[in-house]
């Protein structure tokens, strides 16, 4: 038992115990008042609408202000953002509003509804401060969960409190790969009933640890058969893990749709691609995909004749990440509950270490439109 958690029976501390924080929508018309109720509820917030800027409570310390584009008046000194929001046939008033008011930003919906969902979703824990790196596989079996256990091992090593995520639904649970099923402690299976804000310091403690990370996986039941994970848990889940961890490192597995929960929390990504013909294309449609993310390409071996790393990674018009050639015995060492020790070889370290730096280096500070 660790900190009070045994297994997965154990009381759910994770559970919020305070209503989901609030954005305030300003003089919205119904279509909107029903958009931006959406959005928020994706997002996982409380949604307050007012008729006008001038209303008592507009301008609570910390809340989010959606400034719709038909309110007419100054708008109060604001604790929080403001964001300034309707439809596209009336985007050159929106913008036009924005300056007059002097908004943070401009949300066009449609187009823009994913990226506010995740905009208020990262707010909901303001204090987040760590990094978010989401590993991505432009096919199958190029080794994205090892390499990201391989990256999370070598993180913790280097004294960087550090989270494991397992975002592949279909991977078989990164506790297995690690050996890690009876480790007591938060699945994914877990969450999947949470609502509202989730305690980064709660969810931190409640993890299992392996291998001097802390690791958030799927349990032993296949998750199309237990309890579905809602997209607005997974995004409150991993932004209350940035505000716990400095580095949060997401096995994200195969690109597909329906990663919009984990696209949105990330602010770096590693795109793991073959260096053959078939292997070049495959990770050039899936860079288009994760725009506008720049991810660092991590070129796999063996290397066909008249290619290397460089020249891949230039095909794909991508900043080299690292070179992984192909390693001998990896299915022994799978099969042997090896893969950590493996990871801590100088083959391995002298390639994570450098790629690790670079997520550092590359940060974004700003926010992703």
């Amino acid at each position: 038992m660790r900190n009070g958690v045994r297994g997965r029976e154990a009381p759910r501390r994770w559970t919020p115990g305070q209503a989901p924080p609030e954005v305030v929508l300003v003089a919205a018309t119904e279509r909107l008042q029903d958009e931006v109720a959406r959005i928020a509820a994706a997002a996982g917030m409380a949604l307050r609408v007012v008729d006008g800027p001038g209303q008592p409570g507009v301008a609570a310390d910390g809340a989010t202000v959606l400034l719709a584009g038909g309110a007419t008046g100054g708008m109060p000194g604001v604790g929080g953002d403001v964001i300034v929001v309707g439809f596209a046939a009336e985007s050159a008033r929106l913008w036009e509003l924005a300056a007059a008011v002097g908004a943070h930003r401009v949300a066009v919906l449609p187009d823009a509804a994913a990226w506010l969902a995740e905009y208020l979703g990262r707010h909901r824990h303001p204090d987040r401060t760590g990094t978010v790196a989401a590993v991505f596989g432009s096919s199958g079996g190029l080794g994205c969960s090892t390499l990201s256990c391989w990256l999370a091992a070598q993180a913790a090593a280097d004294g960087v409190p550090t989270l494991l995520v397992d975002g592949d639904v279909l991977g078989g649970g990164l506790d297995s790969l690690l050996g890690a099923q009876a480790e007591p402690g938060l699945r994914w299976q877990d969450l999947a009933g949470v609502k509202g804000s989730i305690g980064p310091a709660q969810l931190q403690s409640a993890l299992p640890v392996v291998g001097g990370f802390s690791l958030l996986s799927w349990g032993p039941e296949p998750a199309g058969t237990g309890r579905q994970v809602p997209v607005e848990v997974v995004r409150e889940a991993v932004s209350a893990a940035a505000a716990g961890f400095d580095l949060v490192i997401i096995d994200a597995g195969r690109l597909h749709a329906g990663l919009d929960g984990w696209l949105g929390q990330a602010g770096q990504a590693v795109l793991v691609a073959g260096a053959g013909e078939r292997g070049l294309r495959a990770a050039a449609a899936a860079a288009a995909a994760l725009q506008p993310l720049v991810p660092l390409a991590v070129i796999r071996g063996p290397l066909p004749a008249g290619m290397d790393d460089e020249l891949a990674a230039e095909r794909l018009q991508l900043p080299l990440g690292a070179y992984i050639p192909r390693l001998a015995g990896m299915v022994a060492v799978e099969h042997g509950g090896r893969l950590l020790a493996k990871g801590r070889t100088r083959a391995v370290a002298r390639r994570t270490r450098p790629l690790l730096g670079l997520l550092a280096a590359g940060r974004q500070t700003g926010d992703r439109r």
